[in-house]
């Protein structure tokens, strides 16, 4: 039957995730399904990207719930040579949203945080402060905006598919950043971006982030990792905006809390 079209890699510990189940129910077909269970998510990454004989590599979490058309809405809007990458809504449900303080207080934001998200809807995208917008995670923000497929900043971490061939072509994805990783695909992204190809966020491929208080969720904030991430990627690709430096200032006030 040849090569599989997507390779889809699940980042799990578990042996038989519930999302096997139903990627095997998608209406799409032509994928394989690489399970990466190594230490560290760029490691895992760069081991499944060496697997992946798929021309678009997808990565999931294994906490998700897809509709069955999620894929085929994935592959169509590859139809178009520019595009290099493609993601879509990643919603959580409103039960699950205690489980990420982020997630919760993006949620109903007040002056100061509508503030500093510019003041503006935009699902996919990065704030003049230098943090990744949160829309794409409240459905109920989606109603008008359903059947529009636009340019985005990023791709949605756990709704991420980019062609196979363009991560490679700027050396896959950086063991430097360390700790949870955060914007080691977006590190990807922006290369990609630099090449001349597009991201495209596809309302119609949107899936449910069934976030829960894993065991691991501390670890996200013990140590200073996810700053020097964040320092590191807007370090290589963003232009200084004021709104950084307050930011920035929330980022080390939140994790010597968390701490």
């Amino acid at each position: 039957m040849g090569d599989p079209y997507v390779s889809i890699v699940i980042l799990t510990n578990q042996a038989y995730p519930e999302v096997v189940k139903q990627i095997n129910a998608q209406t799409f077909k032509q994928f394989e399904i690489i399970i990466a269970r190594e230490k560290g998510i760029v490691n895992a990454m760069n081991n499944a990207l060496k697997r992946a004989k798929g021309q678009v590599l997808v990565r999931i979490d294994d906490d998700v719930r897809i509709p069955r058309e999620w894929l085929q809405n994935i592959v169509k809007t590859f139809a178009s040579s520019y595009v290099g990458g493609v993601t879509g809504p990643t919603y959580v449900p409103y039960d699950r949203r205690e489980y990420r303080d982020s997630i919760k207080a993006f949620e109903k934001p007040n002056w100061f945080l509508r503030w500093l998200c510019d003041n503006e809807f935009k699902p996919s995208g990065i704030r003049k402060c230098g943090m990744v917008s949160y829309d794409s995670n409240y459905q109920e923000r989606h109603n008008s905006y359903k059947t529009l497929c636009v340019e985005c900043d990023h791709l949605e971490g756990t709704n991420w598919a980019m062609r196979t061939e363009l991560i490679r072509r700027v050396g896959g994805f950086d063991p430097a950043f360390d700790g949870v990783a955060e914007w080691f695909d977006t590190d990807v992204e922006q290369k990609v971006l630099k090449l001349g190809y597009k991201l495209m966020y596809n309302p119609s491929a949107y899936l449910y982030h069934m976030l829960e208080e894993a065991p691991t969720y501390r670890d996200r904030f013990g140590d200073w990792s996810r700053i020097k991430n964040w320092l590191r990627f807007h370090k290589r690709h963003s232009k200084f905006h004021y709104k950084m430096v307050v930011w920035l200032c929330l980022l080390i006030s939140y994790t010597i809390f968390r701490r």
